[in-house]
């Protein structure tokens, strides 16, 4: 997880304050304009300025529907990957069941244990560096015994059953991989600062052209910063995996754990 303090601030919070900025950068062009045309005629005509707004709100829109793309991008990537990994997880215990005695139940309680374990991980509310290692131990720990069973077995009676299992069992490891990587993968703090400074830049623009009518549009302009900051809210909440308004489902994982522990109560009684 990239220890940058701005992704473990609240998406509301960050927007809260945002809209602040957009509305003083407002009263700022404006009071600069003002006090500008009190020190003798200006020499920038009203239509320059409306080019150059105009130029700077399209370059604003084009920012803002770059970085939600890549928000969403990666919101989707997430979504998937939990799929993936619970067909993973229940394609390997099925062909655990092929396997050869005691191993096959032993494999299969671990994979139990496992598909346990990341439920436990999907509930977990905190993007905490070290809870997230933790959490990658104990799922290694788990990864370790599978594969010294699958590893046993394939010394004992190496066969196309016990090799098709390796297989199937290497890709549910490698999924978990990429679900950290996909979970540590959030939009770069440089594009947040670029679109911060962008709109700051337009609303104090906007202003500067309203003082140019020496008429104040204050509600519309506060309008126009809650309308940039509900966007960048909803990029930002995209963006965070575990935390916010918009979460990923982990509900194949859960009907999956539910599931495996069905069949094994079923199977001790």
């Amino acid at each position: 997880m990239q220890e940058n303090i701005f992704y473990r601030l609240d998406p509301l919070l960050i927007c809260a304050f945002l809209i602040g900025v957009l509305v003083a950068s407002s009263e700022i062009g404006f009071w600069v304009k003002k006090r500008m045309a009190r020190g003798g005629p200006d020499t920038i005509g009203k239509a320059d300025i409306a080019l150059i707004l105009g130029a700077v709100l399209t370059l604003l829109a084009l920012l803002l529907g770059f970085t939600y793309a890549m928000s969403e991008g990666r919101f989707e990537a997430r979504r998937k990957l939990v799929i993936d990994e619970a067909n993973a997880i229940g394609t390997t215990y099925l062909r655990a069941k092929t396997l050869p005695e005691p191993r096959s139940s032993e494999i299969q309680g671990l994979l139990r244990q496992y598909a346990a374990l990341r439920v436990e991980i999907a509930g977990r509310m905190e993007d905490d560096p070290e809870k997230i290692r933790e959490m990658d131990t104990r799922t290694k720990q788990l990864q370790s015994m599978l594969w010294s069973h699958a590893a046993a077995l394939a010394r004992e009676n190496p066969n196309p059953v016990i090799s098709i299992f390796l297989v199937t069992l290497n890709e549910m490891i490698d999924l978990h991989t990429k679900r950290l990587a996909a979970f540590r993968n959030r939009v770069p703090f440089p594009i947040y600062v670029v679109l911060f400074i962008v709109s700051a830049i337009a609303l104090w623009l906007i202003g500067y052209y309203l003082g140019s009518h020496r008429q104040r549009a204050l509600i519309v302009t506060a309008m126009l910063a809650f309308l940039v900051a509900s966007v960048m809210w909803l990029i930002m909440d995209l963006d965070q995996p575990v935390r916010g308004a918009i979460r990923t489902s982990q509900q194949s994982l859960i009907d999956l754990n539910q599931d495996l522990s069905q069949e094994s109560g079923e199977a001790t009684k």
